[in-house]
């Protein structure tokens, strides 16, 4: 490893074939997590029952072993980000720019889940899902207080809101004592369940490592090296947790403990694969695309779940729930449906800043279709920017 800490010098201008895999990444994972939300339509764990066919493999890895898991490296990009943010604007700026550009969207597409249910209400006389008018029950549905907010995946920009308040402590930390800060951060990961101060309290850990990758002033080629021993690992990992599948069993059964510690490598390993990918999928026409789609991501991110919560009551009727032959149809189709949509609707409100600004946090929509040009290949760092001393 080349790179060398420097604890208060700024970081250096963002490497672009930096910022264009990052751009690649956040569209996979995201995409990949959509899968996650895709409502099996029956009360019992799947992922319990026996593994009689195919689907049943492939819904258990696309969802508890990529979806679940493509969250780790989008905050792990986030903490990598701060970093120059943190420098460039300061704490408190920092955090009023967090708080429009994450609390605003929280707020916006919860109020519109919410307006959907009030709608769906009326229709059907059928109320169940509507929070309890009192002060905290709505606080929860808006904020994500103390439980999972009214779209349950919008827990992510309530932690990611948190972590972005606890960066600048978390940055003086790294610099002055890297090795306590991450035992700190790692026991929180594992015992901060209880404190409410996270709904996912390893997220913490995943936005300190993001973190401490920018402020040690590594280069692309030395994060490179660092990811792919790290990518190697998602092999047994993935073979512990199908054997379990395969098994009907989960390590929670043996140890909590053992479970979180599990769950991280796994996260932590497939954070590095994913990003070992994007160094292929960057010189593809493929990749070109996913760079043109991040743009629409955020709004899919924050939209999906209520269009899979309304639009499963219709395909429900047609493709049956898990178990049927056909739910694979709408497993598959959900999420292309999802970015679809995105794309669309920011293409009809991309003159409305407004709006731009409360549901897709300021993130202007570019016009449609994108040049699918294939990217040219990466020139190598030359060897003055490798070595640093």
């Amino acid at each position: 490893m080349t790179a060398t800490t420097h604890p208060d010098r700024a970081p250096g201008k963002l490497d672009p074939v930096v910022s264009e895999r990052i751009r690649i990444a956040r569209t996979i994972c995201i995409f990949l997590m959509m899968f996650v939300h895709v409502q099996a339509g029956v009360a019992d764990d799947v992922n319990q029952r026996p593994a009689d066919d195919w689907f049943d493999i492939v819904y258990f890895i696309l969802t508890r072993i990529f979806g679940l898991s493509s969250v780790a490296l989008l905050t792990i990009v986030s903490g990598y980000l701060i970093v120059s943010t943190l420098h460039k604007l300061g704490a408190v700026p920092l955090i009023r720019s967090k708080a429009r550009t994450l609390l605003v969207p929280l707020v916006a597409w919860n109020l519109v889940m919410l307006g959907c249910l009030a709608a769906y209400g009326v229709l059907t006389g059928k109320w169940d899902a509507m929070p309890a008018l009192e002060a905290l029950p709505l606080a929860d549905a808006l904020l994500a207080l103390t439980q999972w907010p009214q779209v349950v995946p919008l827990w992510f920009l309530r932690d990611l809101f948190v972590c972005c308040l606890l960066s600048p402590l978390l940055l003086w930390g790294l610099r002055r004592a890297p090795l306590a800060s991450f035992g700190a951060v790692a026991a929180f990961a594992f015992l901060g369940d209880g404190a409410l101060v996270l709904q996912r309290p390893p997220m913490l850990l995943f936005f300190a490592a993001g973190m401490w990758l920018r402020q040690s002033g590594m280069e692309r080629g030395d994060i490179d090296r660092l990811s792919r021993p790290i990518a190697l690992l998602l092999l047994p990992v993935i073979a512990v947790f199908l054997g379990l599948r395969l098994q009907q069993g989960s390590i929670a059964a043996y140890s909590e403990t053992a479970s979180t510690a599990f769950d991280m490598a796994l996260r932590f390993s497939m954070a590095a694969f994913m990003w070992q990918l994007t160094i292929r999928l960057s010189r593809l026409r493929f990749g070109a695309l996913c760079r043109e789609l991040e743009p629409y991501v955020f709004f899919a991110f924050c939209s999906h779940a209520i269009l899979f919560d309304f639009g499963q009551i219709i395909l429900r009727r047609a493709f049956g729930n898990y178990g049927s032959d056909l739910f694979p149809i709408t497993f598959f189709a959900l999420p292309i449906v999802a970015m679809a949509t995105s794309v669309v609707a920011l293409q009809l409100i991309r003159g409305w800043p407004g709006l731009l600004a409360v549901l897709n946090a300021g993130r202007p929509s570019p016009a449609w279709p994108p040049r699918l040009a294939a990217p040219a290949p990466a020139r190598a760092l030359p060897e003055a920017r490798q070595r640093r001393t």
